[in-house]
């Protein structure tokens, strides 16, 4: 079973970084050897386009970044300068698809993951529930990590992101969930990428505050993200410059990585795959069961029904995406589980608060 590395730092926004980049350097460097070298397969194979590019435009990001997020921005100069690592190179990696899809935005395989709110109607508990797988290229599963913070300032949060990135999946002691898949969407530019502005919901109180940040942020490109508490759930469908809003209410939400119907569909920069709309449609299936819990969400990403199109995939699939990390939360509780690599193949672990909300 794949095993889930844990970090835990405290202190200044500074000292979090700090905490981080000491604890990774090695793991650090190494992911940031994987995606220069997956940038240089994806811009050599369209004949245009560099990891230095994308560098460019992180710098331009960072610049964004230290005006709308200072406290962020310190964490991540921070994280890059303990690690030994150049700030704008840490964020290009970090920020992998947003930098390289300012710099060549095209139709790639399916990357992306499979997201899950589960009204409170639904649940055996009477309680909301979240859930997301996160995938991405296989060799990305050698960075998967959780780190738990607890800052001077804002609340205690956890998250399973890659090393020296800031939050991918999380959540804090509030209740407040972050998560995000990926799409496709016209009209890129430099901007704050899409960890950061996790990073920065994961700091809020509730999820009006958190959809609030992300929605009017300077965000580089398209994504969705899930902002969830005790009492429920938002998803935002963004591109860079639009957001569609879809609360939840008496069914669930999910998400996988095609726009849905609306403004945005059709700014699409690639056709749904197979794999999104299958995901999509099982998930939904899946889902919409009663008496729900933590464990019925584990299970659910588990499932293997459309082989290589499946919610749960496998890195011996032969496949250029695989599932890197799953989590899932009940918000109310505080409750979070975490496991690295395909939901069947990882290792779960709870991820504890030390304080109460």
């Amino acid at each position: 079973m794949l095993e889930l590395p844990v970090v835990k730092v405290e202190g200044t926004f500074a000292e979090l970084g700090e905490g981080v980049g000491d604890a990774l350097s090695d793991e650090i460097a190494s992911m940031i050897d994987r995606r220069r070298s997956a940038a240089e397969a994806y811009f050599g194979l369209r004949d245009r386009g560099s990891f230095d590019d994308m560098i460019g435009a992180a710098r331009s990001s960072l610049k964004i970044l230290e005006q709308w997020d200072p406290e962020g921005w310190q964490e991540h100069e921070s994280t890059a300068a303990a690690a030994g690592v150049p700030a704008d190179v840490l964020y290009a990696a970090a920020n992998y698809s947003d930098m390289r899809d300012v710099v060549t935005l095209e139709a790639d395989a399916d990357e992306g993951c499979t997201s899950i709110a589960v009204p409170s109607s639904a649940s055996r508990d009477g309680n909301i529930l979240v859930g997301q797988t996160w995938d991405l290229h296989p060799l990305d599963v050698d960075s998967v990590v959780a780190v738990h913070r607890t800052p001077l300032e804002g609340p205690e949060t956890w998250s399973v992101t890659v090393a020296g990135a800031p939050t991918l999946i999380g959540m804090n002691i509030h209740g407040i969930w972050t998560g995000t898949t990926n799409i496709k969407v016209q009209g890129i530019r430099p901007g704050v990428g899409y960890m950061s502005l996790l990073h920065r919901a994961i700091r809020c109180r509730d999820r009006e505050e958190a959809a609030a940040v992300v929605q009017h942020a300077p965000r580089v490109a398209a994504h969705t993200f899930l902002l969830a508490d005790e009492g429920g759930a938002i998803e935002l469908e963004c591109s860079a410059t639009m957001t569609v809003r879809r609360d939840l209410a008496c069914t669930p939400l999910v998400r996988t990585n095609h726009c849905l119907e609306g403004p945005l569909a059709g700014a699409d920069a690639e056709a749904p795959s197979s794999s999104s709309l299958r995901r999509v449609d099982r998930a939904t299936e899946l889902a919409s069961h009663r008496n729900l819990d933590m464990e019925s969400l584990r299970v659910l990403m588990t499932d293997r029904a459309d082989g290589v199109d499946s919610i749960c995939r496998h890195d011996d699939d032969g496949m250029p995406t695989a599932t890197n990390a799953c989590v899932i939360g009940e918000p109310a509780r505080r409750s979070i589980l975490a496991c690295r690599g395909p939901a069947d193949r990882g290792a779960w672990v709870p991820l504890r608060f030390q304080t109460s909300g």
